[in-house]
């Protein structure tokens, strides 16, 4: 009898590519540790609409391939090329540890090449996803657990092989910052009265590029304007929040996660910091639900106008890692 392939003992890699849709012929993957993953290939079936005396159908035409999923994962200063692959561009300073790592909106890289390993299998099989970009990004923070982000994917075709693309894929490990290691600050002063917030980085893919050219897969992925938005839930002591949503007051969050000292000179005093430098909240009342505390909510859009990073939504990574180490160089 086959044995049944665990999800707690499947893998996940990850290559930026150079050929759009193509793996690396000289891979430097990364294992990339997931919480869940949904990617995967499908293929409609189109009905043909010719009329038969039996009643019965032929056979169907095939549909285009659409390559898409998410990836969940805690958030940890390991993922620095995935952050690439978020915002589009890195830029580290440095020239020994601390590294610091400014990731901002821009043209997003070429492609990655996802692998998913099974190998419990009787025949270990990989799963192979090129072309692949990130659609949208979310970080969400509670008050207590581990920080959840997800990220949405499009890519272009799937392949089924017997043997990895890298069987040397680099383990940088998984340390994930918790919600003790948090702090949220708006219009550069700390805000301690957040129960929960959330981030969101849309790139815009554009998945409808398909060409007749016998495949059915995309042909390119082209990244339309960006978007940025969130929400703030807080407790309700005072209406200083709401008056700026009321008044389109420009005021920006940062959201940042700090390990040890924050400082980024040795593994385990990593720092990373979420930054939406220019936003505007839309007013949403408190609302009595019932007889507990009362929590006011209010979503926000980011933009960019003058920020000196010129980038609605950026990120810095502290660490003791360099842009080769973190896969980003």
């Amino acid at each position: 009898m086959c044995a049944q392939q665990a999800g707690s003992r499947s893998q996940l890699i990850y290559d930026t590519e150079t050929t759009y849709g193509l793996a690396p012929t000289s891979p430097n993957a990364f294992v990339l540790p997931i919480v869940s993953e949904s990617l995967k290939q499908t293929r409609n079936l189109l009905t043909s609409k010719t009329i038969r005396s039996d009643r019965n159908p032929y056979p169907p035409a095939r549909g285009n391939v659409e390559v898409s999923g998410d990836i969940n994962f805690e958030l940890s200063p390991q993922y620095g090329r995935l952050f690439k692959h978020i915002f589009g561009t890195s830029a580290t300073g440095g020239a020994s540890a601390p590294y610091t790592h400014t990731f901002t909106i821009s043209d997003l890289p070429v492609g990655m090449t996802i692998e998913k390993q099974f190998t419990d299998l009787a025949v270990d099989k990989y799963f192979q996803y090129t072309g692949c970009k990130v659609n949208s990004f979310k970080l969400s923070c509670k008050s207590e657990g581990f920080v959840d982000c997800s990220v949405s994917l499009m890519g272009k075709k799937e392949v089924v092989s017997g043997e990895s693309f890298d069987t040397t894929a680099t383990n940088l490990g998984h340390t994930p910052f918790d919600s003790m290691d948090a702090s949220i600050a708006e219009g550069g002063a700390e805000l301690a009265t957040v129960t929960e917030i959330d981030f969101t980085l849309e790139n815009g893919l554009d998945g409808g590029n398909y060409v007749i050219d016998r495949t059915g897969q995309r042909r390119s992925l082209p990244a339309g304007t960006s978007r940025v938005s969130g929400n703030v839930r807080a407790v309700f002591e005072d209406v200083t929040l709401y008056n700026k949503a009321i008044n389109n007051t420009e005021t920006s969050l940062n959201a940042e996660f700090k390990k040890g000292t924050g400082t980024g000179a040795s593994a385990g005093n990593e720092k990373f910091t979420l930054y939406v430098p220019e936003l505007i909240f839309s007013p949403s009342a408190p609302v009595v639900s019932g007889p507990a505390g009362i929590v006011v909510e209010l979503p926000f859009e980011g933009y960019y106008s003058d920020n000196v990073n010129a980038s609605a939504m950026y990120a810095v990574l502290l660490s003791s890692s360099s842009a080769a180490q973190l896969g980003i160089a």
